[in-house]
């Protein structure tokens, strides 16, 4: 593959050395920055930019091989057979700056600490007499010779420090030059390791495409196993550190295998001497910590390249040496501690010690690094560690969405060695691996009657949460709550307490209680960061508590968790980094931002879907095909749902059939969509998911329904917050067909957050107004609905696309009209609303002599579709 890598992130940077170039006060500019950021593309692209406009460029380019002949870099410009050294000059300085009357020249010297004497007696002069503007680049930490000195001194040259690209610069660039998604995990980890450094991130990328460890699945670019050097990339990095030998090499190699080091442990370690020399040559810089001045090595790669070409007996010992100064430090027995600790014990010459391998894999699953929580886990249990490594390795893997191994590692523990509340955490564990990795409720709950069966009474908290967990996947939520009424929160075991404050955080939010439901998710963050249980159920907790925000209408706040969530995720590994994305995409649909909602579903549903595919995968492709059906983006919503698929658990069944609902619609098939949305709003009631009833309704009443409006008001005395009272409005104003109301309703709807919602009744006010030809009015909403249409990032519902033209069409034949714009036959549309053809054609045949149409294509023009609109 052939990969294009576009300049990205240096907008402001071109800015600067462009004004530089154009100001009258100033000869030009010097551009400093490490090897690697892009010094030498940044002043190409500028003479392109420049010369686009008129001026003349040169380029000239410094070399190390060049140093040592007379005007080397300059040799192109130099005249044959002249033996006058003046004569000579002058020739080369003619030649750079000579151009046609009123064509400024702009000289470009790449690397100009590496010109020889000669060269650089050129570019002063070619300074001093203001002949051309000059663009000169250095790199730092290079010894600037006096004559470049003087050269800038002189000049009074502007200044800019090329800085490395930032994590969302190189997430832009690897979009760019992949030409498509990639997984989110892939930035991340080339930016640890190249640290935004273009060249070793291009030869890094380059190298593991080729090997094809960088590859293309479901649609995003995925990195699989780790990353090999490019042994050019190997040497060149080398080249730069210079020869590695005795107390230095012994210095960087102890950085390698565990940085960072805090400064006196390194000096304790490796040679004092050797520490301040490493640090001269910059292969080490020094970081202010909370304890004193931490070590690392100057640049991650260096550390890569030293783990590969040091004695694997060397870095065992040095492995060692920092795990025991780690254990000596002032705190040793913080988390993040154990866990460095513990990893570096692995792999050298120490005694395994299973306590602190425990401690460590417990920390490790805390920390969100699932992986490493697994080889911890299983190295302690090698160690001797008892029952309990088992136990953590198998809850890491069931997070990993590696449920049969999970299951494995339980079913090999010797039950007969366990104590009674050991076995029922054994049962528990087993039991919710079958539910939720495994997606085999049956099996689920065989476990659990088996464990009940044995389990004494005072041990029976583990039995007693895993029905609650149980009837909540089963869609039985008054089931759960009442196995739940025994449970105490801060009394409930490590493993269980943060998943039942989920499970009720999401049973109090869809029945309407939004405090209980807030009062659950904040006691559930607390519990599971009190247990050190995985952070991924700290982002189920943060799905419940958004969703009682945004079900009762406190959409900002629901946004203000979201933003918090996201920002907790982003330096999260793996799946818990997805979740972020996945729940912060849900609050931005709830409130209606649907472009950005689209962007992070999407990202969030095919990598989740990639490992937990029957688990978030299946959620949050929910809300993604809401979001695009929301958009108009009807035919990939449609393509991109889960809707026909069913779960044995969980089914998510108001969630799924509002997005099935918003597809239909988008297809046309409102009346469908309707009948779809109510029948949820009847389930969600008998189940008593009264909030969820409520917005099922507001949904109906988005697409034109006019029965909703007497439920919605008893249920006023049932559900908590702003919404169902929001919602009864809009439902009178519409089946009362008050104009009026309809505005101001939209109003309220957009001070609540809800922008799609404000649409839709800023779009029914504009044909109420409409059919009582009060044209100004009319307009008036319209435009309002043009203009929320596009805050929310281009929404396009069946309520908009009607106000968007003046069509003298009853609902049922606008409804026709769009299933014609969607390619559907007379047929198709017949059977989709359940009449006959004869129907059908009746409307369309009315619809054409009230619009003066002749054809079934021109009639579908007049209801534009989402994606004309676009173009």
């Amino acid at each position: 593959m052939r990969m294009r890598w576009p300049l990205i992130g240096r907008s402001e940077e071109m800015r600067v050395i462009e004004a530089a170039i154009s100001a009258s006060d100033v000869p030009g500019i010097v551009v400093y920055g490490a090897a690697g950021v892009g010094k030498s593309r940044i002043v190409r692209e500028a003479l392109s930019s420049v010369e686009s406009r008129g001026y003349e460029g040169r380029l000239a380019v410094g070399a190390s091989s060049a140093r040592a002949i007379p005007l080397g870099v300059f040799s192109a410009w130099a005249q044959s057979g002249v033996t006058d050294t003046v004569q000579l000059l002058r020739g080369v300085i003619e030649s750079l700056t000579s151009a046609a009357a009123g064509t400024t020249v702009v000289l470009g010297v790449d690397d100009v600490h590496l010109l020889d004497e000669l060269s650089l007696f050129v570019v002063h002069q070619i300074v001093q007499r203001g002949a051309a503007k000059v663009v000169l680049t250095v790199l730092d930490g290079e010894p600037i010779p006096e004559a470049v000195q003087e050269i800038w001194r002189g000049g009074r040259f502007d200044r800019l420090d090329l800085q490395p690209l930032s994590l969302d610069e190189t997430t832009t660039l690897l979009t760019t030059a992949f030409e498509g998604p990639v997984d989110p995990d892939v930035p991340q980890r080339l930016w640890k390791l190249a640290r935004g450094n273009v060249l070793y991130l291009r030869n890094i990328v380059e190298q593991e495409v080729a090997d094809g460890r960088l590859v293309q699945q479901h649609g995003y670019w995925r990195w699989i196993g780790d990353p090999v050097i490019p042994r050019s990339l190997v040497e060149l990095i080398e080249s730069r550190t210079g020869a590695l030998v005795g107390p230095v090499s012994d210095v960087v190699d102890a950085l390698a295998v565990g940085e960072p080091i805090e400064l006196a442990a390194l000096s304790r370690i490796t040679d004092p001497a050797a520490v301040e020399e490493a640090e001269t040559r910059g292969l080490i810089t020094l970081e202010p910590a909370m304890n004193g001045v931490e070590v690392r090595v100057a640049h991650p790669l260096y550390g890569e390249v030293r783990r590969r070409r040091a004695p694997a007996t060397k870095l065992r010992r040095l492995r060692g040496l920092v795990a025991a100064e780690l254990a000596a430090s002032v705190d040793h027995e913080d988390i993040q501690v154990v866990v460095r600790r513990a990893t570096l014990s692995l792999d050298s010459d120490l005694t395994p010690n299973a306590d602190l391998l425990v401690n460590a894999a417990q920390g490790a699953v805390w920390l969100a690094d699932l992986a490493l929580a697994d080889r911890l886990a299983d190295a302690a249990a090698r160690a001797g560690g008892g029952p309990e490594p088992n136990f953590v390795r198998a809850h890491a893997l069931s997070w990993l969405g590696r449920g049969e191994e999970a299951d494995a590692v339980l079913a090999a523990i010797r039950t007969s060695e366990l104590t009674d509340g050991e076995r029922a955490r054994l049962a528990f564990l087993r039991a919710s691996n079958a539910l939720w990795a495994l997606g085999d409720p049956a099996r689920a709950k065989g476990i659990i009657d088996e464990a009940l069966e044995t389990t004494p009474p005072t041990v029976r908290t583990y039995i007693d949460a895993f029905l609650t967990v149980y009837w909540f996947a089963m869609d039985r939520p008054e089931a759960a709550r009442q196995a739940s009424e025994s449970l105490a929160l801060e009394h409930l075991p490590a493993v269980v307490g943060a998943e039942i404050a989920w499970v009720l955080a999401v049973i109090a939010a869809d029945a309407g209680r939004t405090a209980e439901a807030v009062a659950v998710a904040e006691a559930g963050y607390t519990a599971a960061t009190r247990s050190f249980d995985a952070p991924h159920m700290r982002f189920n907790i943060a799905d419940a508590h958004i969703s009682a925000l945004l079900l009762s209408g406190r959409t900002s706040d629901a946004l203000e968790v979201a933003d918090r969530v996201r920002r907790q995720a982003a330096e999260l590994p793996g799946a818990a980094q997805l979740l972020g994305s996945a729940v912060a995409g849900r609050a931005a649909l709830g409130a209606g931002r649907l472009d950005t909602a689209c962007v992070m579903l999407e990202q969030a549903a095919e990598g989740l879907s990639a490992s937990h595919a029957i688990g978030w995968g299946y959620r949050y492709r929910i809300p993604r095909t809401a979001a695009l059906a929301m958009r108009g983006l009807t035919d990939e919503a449609a393509t991109r749902a889960v809707l026909a698929d069913r779960r044995l658990f969980r089914s998510l069944d108001y969630e799924s059939s509002l997005a099935r609902a918003w597809v239909l619609a988008g297809q046309g098939a409102v009346s469908e969509a309707i009948t779809v949305v109510l029948s949820a709003a009847e389930r969600a009631a008998a189940n008593g998911q009264f909030a969820a009833e409520v917005v099922c309704l507001q949904t109906a009443t988005q697409f034109g329904d006019r029965t909703g409006a007497l439920r919605l008001r008893a249920l006023e005395s049932i559900v908590e917050g702003s919404r169902v009272g929001l919602a009864a409005r809009f439902a009178a104003a519409l089946r009362d067909g008050d104009a009026a109301e309809l505005s101001s309703v939209s109003e309220e709807f957009e001070r609540m957050g809800d922008l799609v919602a404000a649409l839709d009744a800023a779009a029914y006010a504009a044909l109420a107004y409409r059919s009582q030809n009060l044209r100004g009015s009319a307009l008036s909403c319209s435009a309002r609905a043009d203009a929320l249409a596009e805050q929310c990032g281009g929404a396009s519902t069946p309520a908009f696309r009607r106000a968007t033209g003046p069509l003298p069409l009853t609902d049922r034949e606008a409804e026709i009209v769009m299933m014609i714009g969607q390619g559907l036959s007379n047929r198709a549309i017949a059977e989709r609303l359940t009449v006959s053809v004869r129907t059908v054609e009746s409307h369309i045949y009315r619809a054409m002599s009230k619009t003066e149409t002749t054809g079934r294509d021109e009639l579908a023009a007049l209801i534009p579709s989402h994606k004309a609109r676009l173009e």
